[in-house]
């Protein structure tokens, strides 16, 4: 087996890289700035224990996924890019059912993010599979 990578596996990292800093970063920005990170999603800041639930959550699912991604490219590990990509990918079904079941707004520019990411970190997963 080879240790050297094709040009669309190193894309492929590359790019699963870039979303790994990504998310990572806006999971640091709720920490730091959870009105701006709020915002940046077209969320408001909850009040209370809602505060509390909302800024642990998302910083968590934020960093946790970001993590999955740079560890999964640095240590060419098909599990954790998996992990980092499912985490991401399973929140587009998840708006197409509020906005159907609760009518809320659809929000399609980060559905096609969300599904971008877990499409790339799949094949990146994959790649780092078959190496």
């Amino acid at each position: 087996m080879s240790t050297s990578l094709s040009l669309p596996a190193k894309i492929l990292l590359g790019l699963a890289v870039l979303f790994g800093l990504f998310y990572l970063a806006m999971g640091v920005l709720w920490l730091a700035a959870p009105a701006v990170a709020a915002g940046a999603l077209g969320a408001s800041l909850l009040q209370g224990t809602g505060l509390v639930t909302q800024l642990g959550d998302s910083a968590s699912f934020f960093i946790c996924s970001g993590l999955f991604m740079l560890l999964g490219v640095v240590q060419r590990n098909s599990s954790l890019l998996f992990a980092g990509g499912l985490l991401i990918g399973l929140v587009a079904p998840v708006r197409l059912f509020v906005w159907q079941y609760y009518q809320a707004p659809l929000t399609l520019e980060p559905i096609i993010a969300e599904t971008v990411t877990f499409l790339v970190l799949m094949s990146a997963a994959r790649t780092v599979q078959l190496r």
